[in-house]
């Protein structure tokens, strides 16, 4: 193969198929058709040439020195049996249609060419929690030394040195969407190099290189992306129970604000105690809105509050869907979180499932019906269930909110439950409980790392099991101590993950989202290194369903004028709670400005001391705007 002195560096996409120079640029592109006396037979080039500009900072610091700078680049295009290819130089690639080309080329052309053992960098991503990692090596290495772990992250990158079959046309290579290169090749061998790297892309060979590397993919391809939309908006739409609204971040229900209310269309909803597909249904049938695409989801939004309505987080609805579909003609499963999508492989989703339905118990603990009263509103409260525990049984300890962390670190609680197993015998285990409310969002995946820290601590730091020793002997009975001090003296835990639910417990580890059993699967098989018993629990959650309730409160007020001719608006008379001398402050302008004696229905939020608000931008209604007129 003839070659170049010097090693040049090539970007290189594979367009779908039915695309190429003719159609693969976007709408108004800034890009030029030009000609050049080196280009591969058939190929067409597009350059990009920006006329000089004076850089911003020249001015900006008063340099003195005529300075130019030019944005160049181009892109060419090359045809290969029935498919093209696109090769950049400079940055102009992002002139290319979002949907004209395949978005695994660059990653899978990686995965058939690289050794496994000359991996150089690799870029992961870990979905559950939207962890990023980049980890470099020195000296080559394999996927192991990379930290990488194929049952919870996803590779986006892969930088390594190829084959010995390969050498003869690149030594080294960078995957991602696109292939990154550096070769010395002649301009005519260029469509050759290109039949090779489609025959790479092509093949299946990696899967036995690197058999885990893609259980679970993002899906980046928009045209994809559209069709999983059309599926998810379907969902929605026909009220299907396979679709739910999660929160996409931890919540702390020791928090106050852990109720939520919804905003679409400029309208807002009354406060829902529990996040809830079917509240949000309700609140756009209350509104007549049915969502046209998946792009409304964007536009809607779920905002947490207090049971007053003082607003916390907002999240956009479509972060917080968790949807779950086939495809036609794909053996994959499609899973919808945080707002993007994901294809899992059938075979290792069902792998995972058996993993941890093996490991699911029966629940020993009690029923969850332990809401707490907040202003006269019902909300959740594992602390009230945790506390409530000792009472039922006192062979359980509730250890909500200790500490056993070394000193100066961040506290870690042991667990939230501790009782002992086979008491008095040598088979008694320390029972370390950590409990959960609701089956959904990323806080699942927080519980089971608290699972994790915490045996680390009591395996690893003598001084963490000296203070959960002491935890404990301060709970129990002088009769029961020993006992319950014993498996901690052997180092002897294991982990119970309760999770409190109206789902079925019979089906196990499908209650679970995807990613919340990727994570828990992650975490058993870390414990079981530690030779940590873990197991999976459902605690059936009989508390009333939590109705909603309007944000502010409804009142009549009257204005008048005091002896200075000041404004005032306060309450009418008859109306339990509210003081007719108390002053409604921030009130709409157009309730300072009307007449004495003027009545209107306004909202009200009322205040620590009997104060009361109101706000310039609530709705109110005209009662009677004459006044004493």
């Amino acid at each position: 193969m003839p070659v170049m002195s010097k090693t040049k560096l090539f970007s290189i996409y594979l367009l779908k198929a039915g695309f190429n120079h003719t159609n693969a640029l976007k709408e108004g592109h800034a890009l030029e058709e030009d000609a050049a006396t080196a280009l591969p037979e058939g190929a067409r080039l597009y350059i990009l040439d920006t006329p000089a500009r004076s850089p911003w900072w020249r001015g900006f610091f008063g340099v003195q020195k005529d300075l130019l700078q030019a944005s160049k680049g181009a892109l060419i295009f090359l045809s290969i049996d029935d498919r093209s290819f696109a090769i950049s130089f400079g940055q102009v690639y992002h002139h290319l249609n979002d949907y004209s080309y395949e978005y695994d080329f660059g990653l899978k052309v990686t995965l058939n060419s690289l050794d496994p053992n000359e991996l150089k960098s690799a870029d992961m991503v870990s979905p559950g929690t939207a962890r990023r990692k980049r980890t470099q090596v020195a000296i080559s290495t394999d996927l192991t030394f990379l930290d990488f772990d194929g049952n919870s992250e996803i590779i986006r990158s892969l930088t390594g040195k190829v084959k010995d079959e390969y050498k003869h046309i690149f030594k080294n290579a960078t995957g991602s969407t696109s292939l990154k290169v550096g070769m010395k090749v002649a301009p005519q061998i260029l469509p050759a190099v290109c039949q090779n790297l489609l025959e790479l892309y092509e093949s299946t060979a990696f899967h036995e290189t690197f058999p885990n590397i893609q259980n679970i993919s993002p899906v980046n391809d928009p045209a994809q992306v559209d069709d999983l939309n059309v599926s998810l908006l379907q969902a929605f739409n026909s009220r299907s129970d396979e679709i739910v609204l999660s929160i996409p971040e931890i919540v702390d229900y020791q928090d106050d604000k852990t109720c939520c209310f919804f905003r679409a269309e400029g309208t807002t909803s009354e406060i829902f105690p529990d996040i809830t597909i079917e509240a949000l249904w309700g609140f756009l049938d209350e509104i007549n809105v049915t969502p046209e695409s998946a792009s409304s989801f964007r536009q809607y939004q779920l905002i947490l509050c207090d049971v007053e309505g003082s607003p916390g987080r907002a999240y956009t609805v479509m972060r917080s869907l968790v949807y779950e579909t086939p495809a036609a003609g794909d053996a994959a499963i499609f899973h919808l979180t945080d707002g993007s999508w994901y294809r899992a492989e059938a075979a290792f989703v069902e792998r995972m499932t058996t993993y941890i339905n093996d490991r699911c118990q029966p629940c020993h603990l009690p029923p969850y019906n332990h809401d707490r009263t907040v202003k006269g509103k019902q909300v959740y409260s594992e602390e009230a269930y945790n506390t409530a525990i000792t009472a039922w049984d006192e062979t359980f300890i509730c250890l909500d909110q200790t500490d056993i962390s070394p000193a100066g670190s961040t506290q870690v609680e042991p667990c939230d439950i501790y009782s002992v197993s086979h008491p008095g015998t040598d088979q008694a285990t320390a029972e370390m409980y950590h409990i959960k409310i609701s089956t959904r969002s990323a806080h699942l995946s927080h519980l089971f790392n608290q699972g994790v820290n915490s045996v680390e601590l009591l395996k690893q730091e003598e001084g963490c099991s000296t203070k959960l020793k002491g935890l404990v002997a301060d709970r129990v009975s002088a009769e029961i101590r020993d006992d319950f001090c014993a498996p901690l003296d052997q180092k002897k835990y294991s982990v119970i993950f309760g999770v409190i639910s109206h789902k079925a417990e019979a089906l196990r580890a499908e209650n679970l989202p995807l990613f919340s059993r990727l994570s828990l699967m992650r975490t058993m098989q870390i414990l079981e290194l530690y030779a940590v018993r873990c197991s999976l629990v459902f605690i059936e959650d009989q508390s009333p369903k939590k109705e909603g309730h309007k944000k502010y409160h409804e009142i009549n007020a009257v204005v008048s004028h005091d002896e200075n001719g000041k404004v005032q608006v306060k309450p009418c008379a008859g109306q339990d709670g509210f003081d007719v001398d108390q002053e409604i402050t921030h009130c709409p302008k157009e309730i300072r400005d009307a007449l004495p004696g003027a009545q209107f229905r306004l909202q009200v939020s009322l205040k620590e001391g009997g104060k009361i608000r109101s706000h310039h931008g609530w709705d109110f209604d005209v009662v009677d705007e004459h006044g004493d007129d």
